[in-house]
C-alpha cells in the first residue's frame, strides 16, 4: 500500500475504498493496482469519513483487491505538498484542488490532460458547463467540478420584518434597507469590507461589467469599462458617500463583519454557507442566530452573479494506473458521489438540476444558496490569476483607494495596466 509521509498532512485515514464509477477502465479489474491514494483538502471530519465508506462498497464491485488510502490535506498546505510530490515525493493518484487553481497546476505540469476521458464520460454534459470549463487549460481539460459554494445576502429577518421591508435584490433596495436599519438599530445597516474581491466581483458583474476578458490569446483588464467603473465606484461610495457601510471595514475582509452579524452590530452582509459555523462559535447570544436568513446578492438591477468557489477533481501527473484511478474519480464525482460528498462537506453538487432538490429547498438558509447558485461566474482561467489577486491585490486595492479618496480615473486606469500586465506575465 502506498504510504504518504509529507509532514504537511495533519490527519490521515486509511480508508478500504471502493467503488466503481461510469469512467470505463481499459485494464479493469485483472489490472488493478494493490491500492490507490486520494488527496482531500481540509480535515477528516466525520460526514466526509463515512462519505468514503460510501464510496468504498461501489468502487470494490469492480476492484474488490484495491485498497484507496485517503490523506486529508490541509488547504494551507496544498501548495507546499504539491510541490513536494512534483519534486519527486509522494505523490496522489487522485486529488482535489480548489477551482482556481487548476490552471496553475496544470501549466506547472502537476496534473493530467483527462480530456479524452471527459469526453467520454457521460456525466460531465450534466454537469455546471461554466464550472466544466474552469478546469481547462490551454484548450485540455485537466478538472472536473466536485462542488461548490457561492456567497450569499445574511441579514436579520426580524429587524426587515419590523420595518415593513424584504431583503433587497437591487443597488437601490441595498442602500433604502441599509440605511432604515441604520435608523432603527443604530448599527451600521451593510458591510462592504474593501479587501474582498469575491463580493466586489459580483458587483461588477452585476452591472454588465467584467474583471479581465481574453482577447487572441491575451488577457486584457476591464478596470476601466463603463460597466465595471460604475460598478466599483458604487460599492467603494457604500463607505464613503452613502455611508451605511462603517470606516471599520476599510481594508478588511468579511471575517470582521461576521463577527459583528452574530452579534447584531450589522444588518446585512456578504458570506458563504460556511460563515454559519464561525457565527456559532461568536454568537454572545445564540438566539440571534434564528433571526439570521439569506438571499441571493443584490446587484445592479436584480439579484447578482456570485463566484462559484469550490473544489475540482484531477489525477496527478505521475499516477501509475490512471484507467482505476479515473474509474475511483467517477465514483466521487458522478451525480450519487458528486452530491453525497456537497451534503457531507456542507456546499452543492456540480449538477444545476440538483438545486431544486428537497433538502436544499426545505432549509431557508440552503434555499437561498441554491438559488444563488443558479448564477454564477467565475474568475479569468489563468495561472497568474492568484499573482493578481492574493498576492497583489489588485481590484482590493484599487476600491481601499478609492474609499480613501484617490481619483477614481486614476486609480483604475493604473490598477488595469498593473492586471493586465500580470495576468499575461509568461508562466514558468
Amino acid at each position: 500500500m502506498r504510504s504518504l509521509k509529507a509532514a504537511a498532512f495533519s490527519t490521515a485515514v486509511l480508508l478500504a475504498a471502493t467503488a466503481c464509477g461510469g469512467g470505463g477502465s481499459e485494464g479493469g479489474a485483472s489490472e488493478a493496482p494493490d491500492s490507490l491514494t486520494v488527496w482531500v483538502m481540509g480535515t477528516a471530519q466525520d460526514p466526509v469519513k463515512k462519505y468514503f465508506d460510501t464510496v468504498e462498497k461501489r468502487y470494490q464491485q469492480d476492484y474488490p483487491d484495491t485498497s484507496v488510502e485517503v490523506e486529508f490535506v490541509p488547504w494551507a498546505d496544498a501548495q507546499q505538498s504539491i510541490n513536494n510530490a512534483l519534486a519527486g515525493g509522494d505523490a496522489p493518484d487522485v486529488l482535489e484542488v480548489g477551482n482556481d487553481q487548476v490552471a496553475n497546476w496544470a501549466s506547472q505540469g502537476a496534473i493530467m490532460d483527462i480530456s479524452s476521458r471527459t469526453d467520454e464520460w457521460g456525466a460531465v454534459s450534466d454537469m455546471d458547463q461554466a464550472a466544466v470549463e474552469y478546469g481547462a487549460y490551454d484548450g485540455s481539460q485537466y478538472a472536473i467540478p466536485w462542488f461548490a459554494g457561492v456567497r450569499t445576502l445574511y441579514y436579520r429577518a426580524d429587524w426587515l420584518k419590523d420595518l415593513g421591508m424584504d431583503p433587497p435584490q437591487t443597488w437601490e433596495e441595498l442602500v433604502e434597507v441599509a440605511t432604515a436599519i441604520e435608523e432603527e438599530q443604530d448599527v451600521p445597516g451593510f458591510a462592504a469590507p474593501t479587501d474582498f474581491t469575491n463580493g466586489i466581483a459580483s458587483f461588477i458583474w452585476s452591472n454588465g461589467g467584467e474583471i479581465a476578458v481574453q482577447q487572441q490569446g491575451e488577457w486584457q483588464g476591464e478596470l476601466t469599462s463603463p460597466e465595471t467603473q460604475e460598478a466599483i465606484e458604487f460599492y467603494a461610495g457604500l463607505t464613503s458617500e452613502e455611508n451605511i457601510s462603517p470606516q471599520a471595514y476599510v481594508g478588511e475582509n468579511e471575517l470582521v463583519p461576521l463577527a459583528d452579524m452574530a452579534n447584531s452590530e450589522v444588518g446585512m452582509y456578504i458570506d458563504g454557507g460556511w460563515a454559519l459555523t464561525s457565527m456559532e462559535e461568536q454568537a454572545e447570544d445564540p438566539a440571534v442566530l434564528e433571526e439570521i436568513k439569506a438571499a441571493p446578492i443584490p446587484g445592479a438591477d436584480g439579484p447578482a452573479p456570485a463566484f462559484a468557489g469550490g473544489s475540482a477533481l484531477t489525477l496527478f501527473a505521475t499516477a501509475e494506473h490512471p484507467d482505476a484511478a479515473w474509474d475511483l474519480l467517477t465514483v466521487m464525482g458522478d451525480k450519487k458521489g458528486g452530491k453525497a460528498y456537497a451534503d457531507a462537506a456542507g456546499y452543492f453538487p456540480a449538477y444545476p438540476e440538483m438545486l431544486d432538490d428537497e433538502s436544499y429547498q426545505s432549509d431557508p438558509l440552503k434555499a437561498a444558496s441554491a438559488e444563488q447558485m443558479k448564477n454564477t461566474q467565475f474568475f479569468p482561467a489563468t495561472p497568474n490569476w492568484n499573482a493578481a489577486d492574493q498576492d497583489g491585490k489588485i481590484l482590493p486595492g484599487a476600491v481601499l483607494d478609492i474609499v480613501k479618496g484617490e481619483d477614481a480615473d486614476k486609480v483604475l486606469e493604473e490598477a488595469n495596466k498593473e492586471l493586465t500586465e500580470t495576468l499575461n506575465k509568461p508562466v514558468a
